[in-house]
């Protein structure tokens, strides 16, 4: 019976043991799980540095027409394929040829990537179709950003823009999808990731 005794403290020691060793392995987890944080400081460098631009893959411009004062809706992208589709109903009032209510439809497509670590670069187009004042228009276009960091302040892009227009389009039109080419350039500085100022210098051609 002393002897039964023995065996069994003496497994029960082992097993004691080895739950130790097993708690042991366990505390080491969370130094294993701390390279996370270096893929998170990775993201944060990420050399993706293009403006936001509107949802036809333009730099935007304050427009002369009062209803698109408040800005356009802005488009940040990522790295590789974007693309935007959109629909929306207008109206306009008023004793003119063009007054009554109008159909829109959209797609845009953008190719962003990254140069180098300081360049990046996006090319793409657009196209939109208008129903309004009984008729339908067409509009499309081609563009390209050209981007350059030069340090955590400052930013310079290079811009174009070729409007493919299938038809004359009236004029109250021109400020909803920016008909016309352009070339130009902007710089920005950036005081926060919030907080910036940009200075735009542009030729445009519109049909």
């Amino acid at each position: 019976m002393r002897r039964f005794c023995l065996i069994l403290f003496a497994l029960l020691t082992m097993l004691r043991m080895q739950g130790q060793e097993v708690i042991d392995s366990v505390a080491v987890v969370p130094n294993e799980v701390q390279p996370a944080f270096q893929l998170s400081d990775t993201w944060m460098t990420d050399s993706l540095h293009l403006p936001v631009l509107t949802r036809f893959g333009q730099m935007p411009y304050i427009s002369m027409y009062p209803y698109l004062w408040g800005g356009y809706p802005s488009w940040n992208l990522h790295e590789g394929l974007n693309m935007s589709l959109g629909a929306s109903v207008f109206t306009q009032f008023g004793k003119n040829a063009y007054h009554g209510a109008g159909f829109t439809q959209d797609l845009s497509m953008m190719y962003a990537t990254p140069i180098t670590k300081k360049l990046s670069i996006a090319v793409g187009g657009y196209m939109e179709q208008v129903s309004w004042a009984h008729d339908t228009y067409r509009d499309g276009g081609l563009n390209a950003v050209l981007s350059y960091r030069f340090d955590e302040h400052w930013e310079g892009y290079l811009y174009g823009q070729k409007s493919l227009v299938s038809k004359r389009i009236p004029l109250p039109l021109y400020g909803m999808s920016n008909i016309g080419d352009r070339i130009g350039a902007a710089v920005r500085y950036n005081f926060s990731p919030s907080f910036s100022i940009q200075v735009n210098v542009e030729k445009r051609e519109m049909p």
